[in-house]
């Protein structure tokens, strides 16, 4: 019974997208962490929105070991400090980022519109 309690507990952190104006969670989409994996495929329910060019970052519960970063189909380079990613808007769409740390990995998903 305790192993079960254990197992259900396994879960990857959360992530936020922080435009400035609005912080939503990112969705968790599929992961592997701490020798237990899923699959949920879901996709994203809320969107943030900032102006061209802001500053835009992604809060990370945990500081990840290496990340790829994906906005609308095109892969994006960010500036990576502990658990906070950070990159200026240049583009808006669907947000992918898979994010590696030393527990497992783990693929978020949201959206980012520009003004």
């Amino acid at each position: 019974m305790l192993a079960a309690l254990l197992a259900a507990a396994v879960r990857p952190p959360a992530a936020y997208l922080d435009a400035g104006e609005t912080r939503v969670p990112l969705t968790i989409s599929s992961w592997c962490w701490a020798a237990r994996c899923a699959a949920p495929i879901a996709r994203s329910r809320r969107s943030a929105v900032t102006q061209r060019g802001a500053v835009v970052r992604i809060e990370l519960a945990f500081a990840p070991t290496d990340v790829r970063l994906v906005i609308g189909g095109s892969p994006v380079k960010v500036t990576v400090q502990k658990g906070v990613l950070s990159w200026r808007a240049t583009r808006g769409g669907g947000i992918s980022l898979m994010a590696t740390g030393v527990h497992g990995f783990v693929t978020y998903v949201g959206r980012l519109g520009l003004r």
